[in-house]
């Protein structure tokens, strides 16, 4: 038979240890006994514990001390302090140690289960709580709140149903279910709870009793066997967009009054972590454009914390070399050494302020531009990046271009855009090039920069679709085929064109121009 839960009993008092033993173990918890501080650290420390009932008078280590020993190794354990000679400062001494609660000696039975219930109660939330805030992926999320609800309510199946972009649902993860007709049988019941008009809708721990025999239930197959369905509402924002659903099969299993509260905790937790996981997926469909947006606009925060954080200590890092470089003979390996440190600083401080400068994004704010600081600060954040891929970067830049009337900031963005979509299509290692001149025959003058590279080529006939967005030759997750529709959209806001050719096998290019 599988133990409530295991208790470790401290106590001096071998009378108290037997009555807490006897009465947690006629209760189906498994208790072992420790007559000192010492002992029960030591037990402690060799097993694994869901709670400790502690004395706090006892010879040697005290229980306040014992206490402070179990939590540094376990701060998740919650410990119970039991005595007979501690004023109520020593029991405000046990709580700020960590203690959950404290019993007076004698006490009684039943306070010993109820405290004991309470504490395990806390355990098993603070576990489950970060189980499911554990992650913010949302294939490992799914499952860790269907295992999190099925062991909470002791559910016979437990499915969870969400909703796919057409507002059809679906099965996301389940327990006790396999394809085939009862899972459909579960689905459709979930169905016709979430298509319930919005004065009926479930907006909390809702218990269903028997939906065989409900009206709008009853014609379902298939769910004869289902004597109590409680279904915990998933919302995002106002709007009822999926549901978990708990079932029990037995008669006798009736879900009571603390399991409605335990679910309505459990679903709230649940909704916040999914929105969590929604926000990491979203983020990460859509993070080229979303990182220069105005829904990032906490990133400018980010940076300037970034800054401080980081260029703080490599002005430390760059004065000292400095120092130690006037005191070292220039001739010397040290002093070459010193010097290499030196560039690498220089190297880290002009990344970071590339960084942030490609991070501050304010409305649309054209201004003249050089078009080559552009194109030099966006390599300054990818170049290490095609180094370590085997790319060459090659730069043939016209001289005596005017500057353009341009957001310097959505610039790096179209251009680091590019050049990862380069960097991509050669695996293998190849060769970039950047490429500036004047427009020919352009009035008024207009620049042009093409960014070629010698990878496998886009095939002719996607090419005039490579624009389009969600369009993307990538592999499933590798892509959101957002970056050259977000490069478009900027490049029309400049009153500029962009275009793209190719050879397969051979490379691609892509051309804008842009008014000066």
């Amino acid at each position: 038979m599988t133990n409530k839960a295991n208790i470790l009993a401290v106590d001096d008092d071998a009378s108290i240890s037997e009555l807490i033993s006897s009465a947690l173990s006629a209760e189906k918890y498994s208790v072992s006994v420790a007559y000192t501080g010492e002992e029960g650290v030591a037990r402690f420390r060799e097993g694994r514990f869901d709670l400790v009932i502690m004395d706090i008078q006892m010879p040697g280590m005290d229980g306040i001390t014992a206490l402070g020993e179990i939590k540094k190794i376990s701060p998740d354990v919650e410990v119970v302090i039991a005595t007979g000679h501690g004023t109520m400062g020593t029991a405000i001494q046990s709580l700020r140690k960590g203690a959950f609660d404290y019993l007076h000696k004698p006490f009684q039975i039943s306070e010993l289960l109820t405290v004991v219930e309470r504490a395990l109660e806390k355990k098993k939330f603070n576990d489950m709580t970060k189980a499911i805030f554990s992650t913010i992926r949302s294939e490992e999320l799914l499952g860790i709140i269907i295992d999190s609800v099925t062991r909470m309510l002791k559910a016979d199946e437990s499915l969870l149903v969400l909703t796919d972009k057409t507002g059809t649902p679906y099965i996301a993860n389940s327990y006790g279910l396999e394809e085939g007709a009862r899972a459909e049988a579960r689905l459709e019941l979930c169905r016709r709870v979430l298509r319930r008009p919005p004065e009926k809708a479930v907006r909390a721990a809702t218990l269903i009793d028997e939906p065989a025999n409900v009206p709008g239930l009853s014609d379902i197959p298939g769910t004869e066997d289902i004597k109590f369905a409680l279904m915990l509402p998933v919302m995002e924002g106002e709007r009822l967009s999926g549901l978990i659903n708990i079932n029990r099969l037995s008669p006798e299993e009736h879900f009571t009054e603390n399991d409605l509260q335990r679910a309505a905790i459990f679903g709230s937790l649940a909704n916040l972590a999914l929105r969590n996981a929604s926000l990491y997926r979203q983020l990460q469909e859509t993070q080229s454009q979303l990182v220069q947006a105005e829904k990032m606009s906490a990133l400018g925060q980010l940076a300037g914390g970034l800054a401080h954080e980081i260029n703080n200590p490599l002005s430390g890092i760059l004065g000292l070399t400095q120092l130690v470089m006037e005191q070292t003979a220039p001739a010397t390996q040290n002093h070459s050494d010193l010097k290499e440190i030196e560039k690498a600083v220089f190297r880290c401080k002009k990344i970071i302020t590339s960084l942030l400068s490609f991070a501050r994004q304010d409305k649309f704010r054209p201004e003249p531009v050089n078009v080559h600081e552009a194109l030099e600060e966006t390599l300054t954040l990818c170049d290490r990046q095609m180094e370590l891929k085997g790319i060459k970067i090659v730069k043939r830049f016209g001289e005596g271009l005017p500057p353009i009337n341009a957001d310097f900031q959505q610039l790096m963005q179209v251009f680091l855009n590019l050049f990862n979509n380069a960097r991509d299509s050669m695996p293998d290692g190849g060769a970039m090039t950047i490429a500036t001149r004047l427009a020919p025959g352009s009035v008024p003058p207009r620049v042009e920069i093409e960014i070629s590279d010698t990878g496998k080529g886009i095939p002719q006939d996607i090419l005039n679709r490579v624009f389009d967005p969600f369009f993307t030759t990538k592999p499933p997750g590798q892509g959101t085929g957002l970056g050259l529709s977000v490069c478009l959209g900027i490049v029309n806001k400049h009153n500029g064109t962009i275009t793209a050719g190719s050879v397969p096998g051979k490379g691609s290019s892509f051309v804008l121009t842009l008014p000066a």
